[in-house]
């Protein structure tokens, strides 16, 4: 590890252990043991369940986004979204994404640009979207005082603007010799090269915003995904005896997930607890409850997540190689249509 990687990973921790610090100075302790003690925890079975199925929702979502250039089996889309959970919860700077662009890359023989488009723009656009609209559907069924309601309007903004130049970028037809005008034409011949097989690829990627049919499908897969985890979390509220209207768990939903998109702390521990405690406090909660609930949502995730992507990890056969290699696979010459990333039928 770099003197950089460990100077930024004690910062975090010291940013963890602060938030830990605030949360705790807030609540009182020994009512949150209490109620961790005396959760039932056999709601957290069907919870964990459905937090599953919402994944291969995921991954199916996944897969359709890939549909228009390669057909790949649902299976193993499924365990490389397993793992890179699992990374993004270890390593920081959400390298897990990364990895869902590296392994497909290497073991279908997919474009990279493809594939990157799909994880880092198709996909966040579509989240963005079903979390604004359940937040601001929640927020409207809801009296909620000192709430900043703003987050979410933002959120709507920045989606909408996303929207507004990915729409147009998917349906660009691009005419020959594109590459090779205005200022393109002064780049270096492999940079050229370079664009000239990813923008078209990373185009594709996007196909999900050409395609009416693609785009009411992923709309709907994305519903049904956030809608399973705001089930899986009233699940465990009920473990806590913490009774709320559907759009107050709507909001609890949204919340969670945006504080564990950003990756201020190792694992987000400190800042998942201190958010979803301060939402499901000012929902009219106990203070020691409502912590209880953070802690237990936020432990059982990551065990659900740490395990789920070791098995994915077992099942697929992935080596550290396979995951953090970047470089070009070494059995692919130069100028093969496999190394420019067309598609290819899967390996066994």
């Amino acid at each position: 590890m770099s003197r950089f990687s460990e100077h930024r990973l004690v910062i975090r921790i010291a940013v963890s252990l602060a938030l830990i610090g605030i949360l705790l100075w807030r609540i009182d302790l020994g009512r949150a043991g209490e109620a961790l003690f005396e959760a039932n925890y056999v709601y957290v079975v069907p919870a964990l369940a459905l937090f599953g199925l919402a994944k291969l929702l995921v991954a199916r979502r996944w897969r359709l986004m890939m549909s228009t250039f390669a057909d790949l089996p649902l299976g193993p889309l499924f365990g490389i979204l397993l793992v890179s959970n699992l990374a993004n919860n270890v390593v920081p700077a959400r390298i897990g994404d990364v990895i869902r662009v590296q392994v497909p890359a290497q073991r279908y023989e997919i474009s990279r640009a493809r594939l990157t488009a799909t994880v880092f723009a198709t996909e966040s656009l579509l989240d963005g979207v079903a979390f604004a609209v359940l937040g601001l559907i929640g927020l409207a069924l809801i009296d909620l005082h000192g709430f900043p309601t703003s987050v979410f309007w933002g959120v709507l903004g920045l989606v909408s603007g996303g929207l507004i130049a990915v729409v147009p970028i998917a349906h660009l037809k691009l005419q020959e010799g594109w590459q090779c005008r205005g200022v393109l034409a002064r780049l270096p011949e492999p940079a050229q090269r370079f664009i000239e097989t990813s923008v078209p690829h990373f185009i594709d990627g996007l196909a999900v915003f050409r395609h009416s049919r693609l785009a009411a499908q992923a709309v709907t897969l994305s519903f049904c995904i956030w809608l399973l985890e705001v089930a899986m979390f009233a699940l465990f509220g009920l473990a806590f005896g913490i009774h709320l209207s559907m759009p107050a768990w709507m909001l609890i939903m949204v919340a969670a997930n945006m504080v564990s998109s950003v990756p201020i702390t190792p694992s987000n521990i400190g800042t998942y607890e201190l958010a979803v405690a301060e939402l499901v406090k000012a929902l009219g909660v106990d203070a020691g409850d409502a912590v209880a609930f953070a802690i237990a949502t936020h432990i059982f995730n990551i065990l659900w997540i740490t395990f789920a992507g070791f098995v994915a990890m077992w099942a697929l056969g992935l080596s550290l190689d396979d995951v953090f290699s970047f470089g070009r696979k070494k059995d692919a010459p130069p100028g093969d249509d496999a190394a420019m990333g067309d598609p290819a039928p899967a390996r066994p």
